[in-house]
């Protein structure tokens, strides 16, 4: 009685996919918990916003290059869950070590309070651009500027604003340090009238503190190293291991349809996680509130897909498989559809770099005393748009077709650009977020479907990686040079709009290549009667199986 008892209750958990549901949802609450919370780490911590750029622009690429590789030997061995959980440690060791590197060490700003005629003075002070337009934007939100001043006889201590101020944009050598602006900004105070003063030494802090730093102390180069090198290591193995969780699903699951519905446990716990990650921040104030919810979770992700079953290959066969698949895969990256699948994935891929990190970043510069409250509802509409498209995923590119879906995707990326461009106020950026819908719900799951039908057999993590690098990686790490092109040196607002004509373009293209493809398709479908040959409508899928035209063929 009690092994039937046992027995019934693992058919009960593979019947309904337990293992694999609790499986996205962990991994998925502590990629929640931790990704989105990196960057501002990293600048709480003393890096500049300059450092934090370069290492987000070298990691799409080295996320191109790790993610077929990874999916490569996961197949070749078979080790899916082995594979995954020794990534999954690595990030938890590389994050860890990050929260708990020394912070980088600098000066206050020193300055100079000159005395120019009778009660007017100005302020002298050397330091880098982010000082003034970062605590300035931020008035209204409390962020202030304090000057604090000293002489053998006086003290005074005084808040003033930058509104008003000349900059001379020069290098000054300075006891090895190199000062990028040298700011002179009026002071008018009360308290300075009573004091008849010529020239005063002064210290200037702001009340947000990493926005006021000076120079930095000397040998902090090799954290600030050590910083980015441990932010790469993680992030692109924690990307790589959300390719990963991909192929273990598609390996687990008796049929690719039933992905969306797994999946969709994963939006569940990332928005979920995350939201409780920031409040338990408020409670606590402190940023280890975050590691320690993260390695919890990422622990149990690990003890969780240990235990999820993966399909076998029938042994007598594997051998020959392997040959095979080997032979085919360089033909497959070869054929026009299989580039026409991958180049979709790339222009997505740059979508995303433009999303990531400039969207809120021009949020936080429009409106910066509410931009964590606009970016925290964008956050949860957009998830609860990516929670309905996972589940509705196979309906809808059941409805649509695969080639008519990436026009839609196309049209969506549009929409949503034009919106952050012709929208006033960001408020109203809310609404867009539904786009998501088809942006990442519908993407991810068309992707992941298409990269598994058109793989050879036992090759589906491989290509799967390809997808996913070239989305992710290659075409986001394009997006982000673009994007910062445009948005240092053009204009910010005007990325949207360039963004939006490119999605518009591409559907154009693509339709029209999908509609020829449809017509030459539908011409062999009659030339090929007489053979009793079946051949795949191209209208209702992006790129023909391999696996089933030589099922079809063989029939």
């Amino acid at each position: 009685m009690g092994s039937s008892s046992d027995k019934s209750k693992l058919s009960f958990l593979h019947r309904h996919h337990l293992l694999l549901k609790t499986h996205y949802f962990l991994f998925f609450s502590s990629f929640g918990i931790i990704f989105p919370i990196l960057n501002l780490t990293l600048r709480s911590h003393g890096l500049s916003n300059i450092e934090i750029s370069f290492s987000n622009i070298i990691l799409p690429f080295l996320i191109f290059l790790t993610s077929p590789l990874i999916g490569f030997i996961a197949d070749k061995s078979r080790r899916f869950i082995l594979t995954f959980n020794l990534l999954l440690l690595l990030v938890i060791l590389s994050i860890t070590s990050l929260f708990f590197l020394p912070h980088i060490k600098s000066y206050h700003i020193q300055a100079t309070l000159h005395s120019i005629k009778s009660s007017e003075y100005i302020l002298d002070f050397c330091a880098s651009q982010e000082v003034v337009t970062k605590c300035s934007s931020r008035s209204e939100c409390g962020c202030s500027y304090q000057a604090f001043c000293k002489t053998m006889n006086v003290s005074l201590n005084f808040s003033f604003t930058m509104n008003s101020y000349t900059t001379e944009h020069h290098f000054y050598q300075n006891e090895q340090f190199i000062c990028d602006i040298n700011y002179r900004v009026p002071i008018n105070n009360s308290l300075l009238h009573n004091h008849n003063l010529s020239k005063m030494k002064c210290r200037i802090t702001c009340s947000i503190p990493y926005f006021c730093h000076g120079l930095r102390y000397s040998k902090q180069m090799i954290y600030i190293i050590l910083y980015s090198v441990l932010y790469i290591f993680g992030a692109n193995l924690l990307s790589t291991d959300n390719a990963l969780a991909t192929s273990i699903g598609f390996a687990s699951l008796p049929r690719a349809d039933l992905f969306g519905k797994q999946r969709v446990w994963g939006t569940i716990g990332f928005g979920i996680a995350a939201f409780t990650a920031s409040r338990m921040y408020e409670f606590f104030h402190s940023e280890y509130v975050y590691i320690i919810m993260f390695n919890t979770f990422a622990i149990l992700t690990i003890l969780i897909t240990i235990f999820i079953p993966i399909r076998k290959i029938e042994k007598t066969n594997e051998k020959k498989e392997t040959k095979f698949n080997l032979s085919m895969l360089i033909p497959l990256l070869k054929k026009v559809d299989v580039l026409i699948f991958l180049s979709i994935a790339f222009i997505w891929g740059m979508c995303f770099g433009c999303l990531q990190p400039y969207l809120g970043l021009y949020i936080d510069e429009i409106a910066p005393c509410h931009s964590r409250s606009i970016i925290g509802w964008m956050l949860l509409i957009s998830a609860s748009s990516e929670v309905i498209a996972f589940y509705a995923a196979r309906r809808v590119i059941r409805f649509f077709g695969s080639n008519f879906s990436c026009i839609i995707i196309f049209l969506a990326f549009a929409i949503r650009f034009s919106g952050y461009y012709f929208l006033p106020k960001p408020f109203f950026y809310l609404p867009m977020e539904t786009m998501h819908f088809f942006n990442f719900g519908i993407l991810n799951v068309l992707i992941a479907e298409r990269a598994d039908t058109i793989a050879p057999s036992g090759l589906s993590g491989t290509l799967q990686g390809i997808a996913h690098g070239i989305t992710h990686g290659l075409g986001r790490g394009c997006g982000l040079l673009i994007s910062s092109f445009i948005y240092i040196v053009v204009q910010q607002r005007l990325l949207f709009l360039i963004f939006a004509i490119i999605n518009l373009i591409a559907a154009i293209i693509y339709s029209i290549y999908f509609f020829l493809t449809r017509q030459s398709s539908g011409k062999n479908v009659s030339t090929s009667k007489n053979d009793n040959t079946v051949i795949l409508e191209a209208d209702l899928e992006c790129l023909p199986s391999l696996p089933m035209i030589k099922v079809n063929n063989e029939q």
